[in-house]
C-alpha cells in the first residue's frame, strides 16, 4: 500500500488533478487512515492533486474541497494508521539531529583523504605541467 501511494505522488504531474479511479483511492485512504477524516474532508472533496508543500519544498498530496479551500495532507500517516509501517520505513525526525544524533551538518562527515588521492587521474608528481604536442 504505501509503495503505491509512494509512486502515484512521485510519478503522477504536479497540479494536474488526478483520474476517477485515484481519486476514489485517495479518498478511501483518507477516509479509512486519517486521524481526522471529517475535518479534513469537509464539505466534500472536488479534487486531489500532488504539489510541492510550502514549507518542506516536498512533494505532497493537496485536496481541493467543493468550496475551494485546499489542504495537504500525509498519505505515509494515514497508511500508517491503516497498515503499520515497519520503524525503519517512517521518517526521521530533528529531534534525533538535536540531541548529537544522526548525520548532517557540520564539517568532517566523509572518511578518507578526499580529492581523487593515488591511483585516480592526475595524482603523482610531475603531471600538472604544460601539455605539449
Amino acid at each position: 500500500m504505501f509503495h503505491y501511494f509512494y509512486n502515484f505522488l512521485h510519478t503522477w504531474p504536479q497540479y494536474l488533478n488526478v483520474n476517477k479511479y485515484e481519486h476514489l483511492m485517495l479518498l478511501e485512504l483518507l477516509k479509512n487512515g486519517h486521524a481526522e477524516p471529517d475535518k479534513k474532508i469537509g464539505g466534500g472533496v472536488r479534487a486531489f492533486q500532488v504539489r510541492k508543500h510550502p514549507t518542506f519544498k516536498s512533494r505532497c498530496f493537496f485536496l481541493i474541497r467543493e468550496d475551494e479551500s485546499v489542504d495537504d495532507f500525509s498519505f505515509r500517516k494515514c497508511v500508517d494508521h491503516i497498515l503499520p509501517m515497519p520503524e525503519e520505513m517512517h521518517l526521521k525526525s530533528n529531534a534525533n539531529k538535536a540531541s548529537g544524533g544522526g548525520s548532517g551538518g557540520g564539517k568532517h562527515h566523509g572518511h578518507g583523504k578526499g580529492g581523487r588521492g593515488r591511483g585516480g587521474r592526475g595524482g603523482g608528481r610531475g603531471r600538472g605541467g604544460k601539455w605539449r604536442n
